[in-house]
Protein backbone atom coordinates (compact mmCIF):
# COMPACT_ATOMS: atom_id res chain seq x y z
CA UNK A 1 0.00 0.00 0.00
CA UNK A 2 1.38 3.31 -1.08
CA UNK A 3 1.50 6.56 0.34
CA UNK A 4 3.04 10.32 0.84
CA UNK A 5 4.51 11.66 3.84
CA UNK A 6 4.65 15.22 4.93
CA UNK A 7 5.94 17.24 8.03
CA UNK A 8 8.67 16.03 11.19
CA UNK A 9 9.81 12.81 10.71
CA UNK A 10 7.92 10.99 14.06
CA UNK A 11 7.27 7.00 14.79
CA UNK A 12 3.71 7.60 14.37
CA UNK A 13 1.49 10.01 12.17
CA UNK A 14 -1.04 12.33 13.71
CA UNK A 15 -3.44 12.41 10.88
CA UNK A 16 -3.69 9.65 8.31
CA UNK A 17 -6.31 11.09 5.13
CA UNK A 18 -8.25 8.84 2.65
CA UNK A 19 -8.34 9.91 -1.30
CA UNK A 20 -11.98 9.92 -2.84
CA UNK A 21 -12.54 7.37 -5.81
CA UNK A 22 -10.64 7.29 -8.84
CA UNK A 23 -8.20 9.53 -7.23
CA UNK A 24 -4.75 9.06 -5.71
CA UNK A 25 -2.93 10.68 -1.98
CA UNK A 26 -0.68 12.93 -4.25
CA UNK A 27 -3.63 14.81 -5.92
CA UNK A 28 -4.41 16.22 -2.30
CA UNK A 29 -0.62 17.29 -1.82
CA UNK A 30 -1.45 21.30 -2.24
CA UNK A 31 -4.48 21.02 0.76
CA UNK A 32 -2.66 18.99 2.92
CA UNK A 33 1.17 20.33 2.91
CA UNK A 34 1.05 22.99 5.11
CA UNK A 35 -0.44 20.69 8.00
CA UNK A 36 3.19 19.19 7.43
CA UNK A 37 4.15 22.45 9.01
CA UNK A 38 2.77 21.19 12.44
CA UNK A 39 2.13 17.73 12.05
CA UNK A 40 2.96 14.44 10.57
CA UNK A 41 0.78 13.73 7.86
CA UNK A 42 0.54 10.37 6.56
CA UNK A 43 -1.81 10.06 3.36
CA UNK A 44 -2.61 6.68 1.59
CA UNK A 45 -3.61 5.10 -2.10
CA UNK A 46 -6.66 2.73 -1.78
CA UNK A 47 -6.20 -0.47 -4.04
CA UNK A 48 -6.54 -0.38 -7.62
CA UNK A 49 -5.63 3.58 -6.75
CA UNK A 50 -2.28 5.41 -7.33
CA UNK A 51 0.85 3.47 -6.76
CA UNK A 52 -0.73 0.87 -4.55
CA UNK A 53 0.09 -2.29 -6.39
CA UNK A 54 -2.39 -4.19 -3.84
CA UNK A 55 -4.54 -6.82 -5.86
CA UNK A 56 -7.99 -4.93 -6.94
CA UNK A 57 -10.32 -7.25 -8.07
CA UNK A 58 -14.06 -6.41 -9.07
CA UNK A 59 -15.54 -9.94 -8.89
CA UNK A 60 -17.67 -9.53 -5.28
CA UNK A 61 -16.58 -5.77 -4.76
CA UNK A 62 -20.10 -5.22 -3.31
CA UNK A 63 -18.09 -3.05 -0.33
CA UNK A 64 -15.74 -0.87 0.53
CA UNK A 65 -14.59 -3.49 3.87
CA UNK A 66 -11.49 -4.20 1.50
CA UNK A 67 -10.33 -0.65 1.99
CA UNK A 68 -11.28 -0.36 5.74
CA UNK A 69 -9.16 -3.31 6.15
CA UNK A 70 -6.15 -2.56 4.70
CA UNK A 71 -6.19 0.86 6.30
CA UNK A 72 -6.86 -0.85 9.66
CA UNK A 73 -3.89 -2.92 9.06
CA UNK A 74 -1.69 -0.04 7.92
CA UNK A 75 -2.77 2.00 11.50
CA UNK A 76 -1.50 -1.88 13.02
CA UNK A 77 1.32 -1.69 11.28
CA UNK A 78 2.13 2.09 11.47
CA UNK A 79 0.56 4.00 14.20
CA UNK A 80 2.28 3.86 17.89
CA UNK A 81 -1.20 5.86 19.23
CA UNK A 82 -4.62 6.81 17.96
CA UNK A 83 -4.19 9.06 14.78
CA UNK A 84 -6.95 11.37 13.32
CA UNK A 85 -8.53 9.83 10.84
CA UNK A 86 -9.77 11.66 8.08
CA UNK A 87 -10.46 11.22 4.02
CA UNK A 88 -12.64 12.83 1.26
CA UNK A 89 -15.78 11.23 -0.44
CA UNK A 90 -15.01 7.42 -0.69
CA UNK A 91 -12.28 8.08 2.02
CA UNK A 92 -14.20 9.75 4.54
CA UNK A 93 -16.99 6.83 3.96
CA UNK A 94 -13.74 4.43 4.86
CA UNK A 95 -12.53 6.17 7.84
CA UNK A 96 -16.29 5.89 9.56
CA UNK A 97 -16.57 2.24 8.87
CA UNK A 98 -12.56 1.85 10.13
CA UNK A 99 -12.88 3.84 13.15
CA UNK A 100 -16.26 2.08 14.37
CA UNK A 101 -14.26 -1.32 13.47
CA UNK A 102 -10.97 -0.15 15.10
CA UNK A 103 -12.45 2.61 18.32
CA UNK A 104 -8.79 1.91 19.83
CA UNK A 105 -6.73 2.70 16.71
CA UNK A 106 -8.47 5.84 16.11
CA UNK A 107 -8.67 9.56 18.20
CA UNK A 108 -10.86 11.68 16.30
CA UNK A 109 -12.63 11.76 12.62
CA UNK A 110 -12.88 14.74 10.38
CA UNK A 111 -15.48 13.32 7.35
CA UNK A 112 -15.26 15.63 4.26
CA UNK A 113 -18.53 15.14 1.99
CA UNK A 114 -18.40 11.51 2.75
CA UNK A 115 -20.26 9.14 0.80
CA UNK A 116 -23.93 8.87 3.33
CA UNK A 117 -27.00 7.07 1.52
CA UNK A 118 -30.26 7.74 3.21
CA UNK A 119 -31.28 5.26 5.22
CA UNK A 120 -33.56 3.03 2.64
CA UNK A 121 -31.41 3.88 0.00
CA UNK A 122 -28.55 2.50 1.87
CA UNK A 123 -30.55 -0.32 3.04
CA UNK A 124 -31.27 -1.27 -0.91
CA UNK A 125 -27.62 -1.51 -1.39
CA UNK A 126 -27.89 -5.11 0.10
CA UNK A 127 -30.78 -6.31 -2.41
CA UNK A 128 -29.34 -9.28 -4.36
CA UNK A 129 -27.24 -7.73 -7.80
CA UNK A 130 -27.77 -4.24 -6.49
CA UNK A 131 -24.42 -3.33 -6.80
CA UNK A 132 -24.41 -4.78 -10.54
CA UNK A 133 -27.44 -2.87 -11.36
CA UNK A 134 -25.63 -0.23 -9.81
CA UNK A 135 -22.70 -0.46 -12.35
CA UNK A 136 -25.81 0.11 -15.13
CA UNK A 137 -28.21 2.78 -13.83
CA UNK A 138 -25.77 5.14 -11.48
CA UNK A 139 -24.48 7.64 -14.08
CA UNK A 140 -21.25 8.59 -11.77
CA UNK A 141 -20.82 4.58 -12.65
CA UNK A 142 -21.43 4.82 -16.35
CA UNK A 143 -19.34 7.33 -16.80
CA UNK A 144 -16.42 6.33 -15.15
CA UNK A 145 -16.52 3.07 -16.59
CA UNK A 146 -15.82 5.11 -20.36
CA UNK A 147 -13.47 7.06 -19.46
CA UNK A 148 -10.33 7.83 -21.61
CA UNK A 149 -7.55 5.55 -19.86
CA UNK A 150 -4.71 6.18 -22.03
CA UNK A 151 -2.52 8.90 -22.84
CA UNK A 152 0.96 9.29 -24.32
CA UNK A 153 2.41 11.26 -21.81
CA UNK A 154 1.48 13.08 -18.32
CA UNK A 155 1.70 16.25 -19.60
CA UNK A 156 -0.53 15.31 -22.55
CA UNK A 157 -3.04 13.98 -19.66
CA UNK A 158 -2.91 17.27 -17.96
CA UNK A 159 -3.87 18.95 -21.19
CA UNK A 160 -7.01 16.57 -21.54
CA UNK A 161 -8.05 17.20 -17.90
CA UNK A 162 -7.87 21.00 -17.71
CA UNK A 163 -11.00 22.89 -17.38
CA UNK A 164 -13.32 19.61 -18.11
CA UNK A 165 -15.61 17.63 -15.72
CA UNK A 166 -14.61 17.05 -12.10
CA UNK A 167 -11.23 19.22 -12.83
CA UNK A 168 -13.22 22.08 -13.65
CA UNK A 169 -12.34 23.54 -9.97
CA UNK A 170 -8.82 22.06 -9.70
CA UNK A 171 -5.28 24.74 -10.48
CA UNK A 172 -3.15 23.31 -12.85
CA UNK A 173 -0.77 22.54 -10.22
CA UNK A 174 -3.67 20.29 -8.20
CA UNK A 175 -3.93 18.35 -12.02
CA UNK A 176 -0.04 17.98 -12.22
CA UNK A 177 -0.37 16.90 -8.73
CA UNK A 178 -3.18 13.93 -9.53
CA UNK A 179 -1.44 12.90 -12.49
CA UNK A 180 1.89 12.23 -11.28
CA UNK A 181 0.60 9.32 -8.88
CA UNK A 182 -2.82 8.74 -11.45
CA UNK A 183 -1.10 7.85 -14.46
CA UNK A 184 1.27 4.72 -14.73
CA UNK A 185 3.11 3.37 -17.49
CA UNK A 186 1.07 1.30 -20.16
CA UNK A 187 4.25 -1.28 -21.10
CA UNK A 188 4.20 0.38 -24.75
CA UNK A 189 5.78 3.46 -24.01
CA UNK A 190 2.64 5.87 -23.02
CA UNK A 191 0.59 5.64 -20.05
CA UNK A 192 -2.43 4.90 -18.55
CA UNK A 193 -4.72 5.15 -15.67
CA UNK A 194 -3.48 3.90 -12.47
CA UNK A 195 -7.42 3.54 -11.57
CA UNK A 196 -8.56 1.63 -14.06
CA UNK A 197 -12.05 3.03 -15.78
CA UNK A 198 -14.06 -0.34 -14.61
CA UNK A 199 -12.32 -0.50 -11.75
CA UNK A 200 -13.47 3.17 -10.61
CA UNK A 201 -16.80 2.10 -12.04
CA UNK A 202 -17.32 -0.89 -9.76
CA UNK A 203 -15.95 1.42 -6.60
CA UNK A 204 -18.82 3.76 -7.15
CA UNK A 205 -20.65 0.71 -6.99
CA UNK A 206 -20.23 -1.01 -4.11
CA UNK A 207 -22.30 0.35 -1.31
CA UNK A 208 -23.13 -2.66 1.57
CA UNK A 209 -21.34 -0.73 3.58
CA UNK A 210 -23.99 0.07 6.64
CA UNK A 211 -22.69 3.66 6.99
CA UNK A 212 -25.32 4.30 9.83
CA UNK A 213 -24.52 1.67 11.84
CA UNK A 214 -21.05 3.09 12.06
CA UNK A 215 -22.31 6.39 13.10
CA UNK A 216 -24.18 5.05 16.00
CA UNK A 217 -21.25 3.32 17.47
CA UNK A 218 -17.98 5.59 17.06
CA UNK A 219 -17.90 7.59 19.92
CA UNK A 220 -14.54 9.36 18.86
CA UNK A 221 -14.54 13.39 18.73
CA UNK A 222 -16.09 13.95 14.74
CA UNK A 223 -16.48 16.30 12.46
CA UNK A 224 -18.13 16.61 9.05
CA UNK A 225 -17.27 19.34 6.25
CA UNK A 226 -20.56 19.31 3.91
CA UNK A 227 -20.37 20.87 0.40
CA UNK A 228 -23.18 22.64 -0.11
CA UNK A 229 -23.82 22.07 -4.39
CA UNK A 230 -23.51 17.95 -5.58
CA UNK A 231 -22.98 16.80 -2.07
CA UNK A 232 -22.31 13.02 -1.42
CA UNK A 233 -24.22 13.69 1.91
CA UNK A 234 -28.04 14.45 1.91
CA UNK A 235 -28.91 17.72 3.28
CA UNK A 236 -32.01 15.62 4.91
CA UNK A 237 -29.36 13.05 6.38
CA UNK A 238 -27.41 15.98 8.30
CA UNK A 239 -30.73 16.23 11.32
CA UNK A 240 -30.20 12.28 11.35
CA UNK A 241 -26.49 12.17 12.13
CA UNK A 242 -26.78 15.22 14.30
CA UNK A 243 -29.15 12.82 16.97
CA UNK A 244 -26.83 10.15 16.75
CA UNK A 245 -24.25 12.09 17.08
CA UNK A 246 -24.95 15.25 19.31
CA UNK A 247 -20.97 16.20 20.53
CA UNK A 248 -20.30 16.05 16.05
CA UNK A 249 -19.14 19.30 14.69
CA UNK A 250 -21.28 19.82 10.97
CA UNK A 251 -20.71 22.57 9.03
CA UNK A 252 -22.04 23.30 4.96
CA UNK A 253 -19.50 25.02 3.18
CA UNK A 254 -21.29 27.70 1.05
CA UNK A 255 -20.82 27.80 -2.81
CA UNK A 256 -18.42 24.43 -2.66
CA UNK A 257 -19.08 21.23 -4.62
CA UNK A 258 -18.05 18.07 -3.71
CA UNK A 259 -14.27 18.70 -4.77
CA UNK A 260 -13.76 20.25 -1.00
CA UNK A 261 -10.18 20.04 -0.80
CA UNK A 262 -9.66 21.64 -3.93
CA UNK A 263 -12.17 24.31 -4.11
CA UNK A 264 -11.74 25.30 -0.06
CA UNK A 265 -8.70 23.93 1.04
CA UNK A 266 -8.43 25.99 3.74
CA UNK A 267 -11.63 25.00 5.07
CA UNK A 268 -10.48 21.42 5.10
CA UNK A 269 -7.44 21.97 6.59
CA UNK A 270 -9.11 23.84 9.80
CA UNK A 271 -11.36 21.22 9.80
CA UNK A 272 -9.16 18.14 10.08
CA UNK A 273 -7.31 20.25 12.82
CA UNK A 274 -9.91 20.54 14.71
CA UNK A 275 -10.69 16.93 15.06
CA UNK A 276 -6.81 16.42 15.82
CA UNK A 277 -7.38 18.76 18.96
CA UNK A 278 -10.40 17.49 20.07
CA UNK A 279 -8.92 14.13 19.84
CA UNK A 280 -6.33 15.46 21.85
CA UNK A 281 -9.31 16.73 24.78
CA UNK A 282 -8.92 20.44 22.98
CA UNK A 283 -11.05 22.96 21.08
CA UNK A 284 -10.66 25.54 18.62
CA UNK A 285 -12.50 28.28 16.90
CA UNK A 286 -15.03 27.61 13.92
CA UNK A 287 -13.91 25.36 10.93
Amino acid sequence: MAGIAFGRESASPDIVFLHATGFNAHAYRAMLAPLGQRYHVLALDFRGHGRTTLPARRFAYASWACHRDDVIAILEQSASAPVTLTGHSLGGTVALLAAAERPDLIASLALIDPVILPPRAAAAMHAPLAPLLMRWNFHLARNAAKRRAHFADRESAVAAFTGRGVFKAFTREMIEDYVADGLIEDGHGAMKLACAPAYEAATFSAHRNRPWRALKAVSQPLVILRAEKRSTLPAAAIKRIAALQPHARIATVEGAGHMLPMERPDRVRAAIETAMLMGRGGERGEE
